[in-house]
């Protein structure tokens, strides 16, 4: 029997940097935000295939020179429709469509600064996804602001009949009108922690 070595591996932290400060992004996520995070990349995907967009999953540097010199984050899945904006260094344009996947400690980071930004930027759809609930929050930008298009969410197994009822739980994108999603796929291998 071999015997096989594993290195240890030591991962960089994620930093972002906004109006010239360094942000430290939350230690490396757990499993239902990584579910979460690939469900997403995987659904558009496979919409998207042949199309001029290209979606980008976690990891991907966003530029925003536009605000700050220097200036980045890193969402956790965005949608690119000019594909001239990727560069060697990241995408240097603005996507249609950015997804944040919240985590205890980025919720109010991605509520608040980054949700700031994207709409600044003019991102078109922003998406947050809330794990632990099983919710999409869809913002839509008109007019230079964000508003709240709706809440869709899987309901909870103990709440009462007429709110599950009221729960939706599919929805179509605005910016791919033709492109249905369905919350059992996105919150697939999603667990309910207690």
């Amino acid at each position: 029997m071999s015997e096989y070595y594993m290195p240890d591996i030591v991962e960089e932290p994620k930093t972002e940097v906004i109006n010239g400060i360094e942000i430290m992004m939350s230690p490396t996520a757990f499993s239902n935000h990584n579910h979460v995070k690939s469900n997403v990349l995987f659904a558009f995907k496979q919409y998207l295939r042949g199309n001029i967009c290209i979606p980008f999953g976690d990891g991907e540097k966003l530029a925003l020179d536009y605000l700050k010199e220097g200036d980045y984050v890193i969402p956790d899945f965005f949608v690119l429709c000019d594909r001239s904006k990727q560069k060697k260094d990241g995408v240097h344009g603005v996507p249609v469509l950015v997804v944040e996947v919240l985590s205890p400690g980025t919720a109010k980071y991605d509520r608040g600064d980054k949700k700031e930004i994207y709409q600044k930027i003019c991102v078109k759809e922003y998406w947050i996804i809330d794990p632990d609930k099983k919710s999409i929050e869809v913002y839509i930008l008109r007019d230079g602001a964000y508003w709240l298009d709706d809440i869709y969410r899987i309901p909870e197994e103990d709440e009462p009949e007429k709110d599950k009822k009221a729960a939706i739980t599919s929805f179509y994108v605005k910016l791919f009108p033709d492109m249905r999603v369905n919350l059992e796929d996105i919150f697939e291998y999603v667990n309910s922690w207690e």
